[in-house]
């Protein structure tokens, strides 16, 4: 922080003190932090290699698994009917089937 010299600034004396003094040290006494950003980053990376060694051997999702080998944060989509079709969960016949017993004919009459 600058502060103009002799102009009556409380504290200005004691800071170019503590100045010239930093300034003889061989060694910085300040510890600085990660920023927002890079805590960010680093949750991520955790997060993302967290879930990829759940991901691999899990029994779940072996269909999604065929499509998406690897995590990746940035394919993630908020998109529900997008979602159902890519995982083959949703209103699919040989899903509710599958899951609920319900018949997988169409209205159409063909499976």
């Amino acid at each position: 922080m600058w502060v103009r010299a002799h102009k009556e600034e409380m504290g200005n004396e004691r800071t170019d003190l503590l100045a010239k003094e930093a300034s003889n040290r061989d060694l910085i006494d300040v510890q600085f932090t990660y920023s927002k950003v890079q805590i960010g980053n680093i949750n991520n990376k955790k997060l993302t290699e967290n879930w990829q060694g759940r991901w691999m051997p899990s029994k779940n999702g072996k269909w999604t698994r065929l499509i998406y080998l690897e995590i990746n944060m940035t394919r993630l989509s908020a998109d529900f009917c997008y979602n159902q079709i890519i995982t083959g969960h949703g209103i699919f016949g040989a899903f509710q089937n599958r899951m609920f017993g319900k018949d997988c004919k169409c209205q159409c009459g063909e499976d």
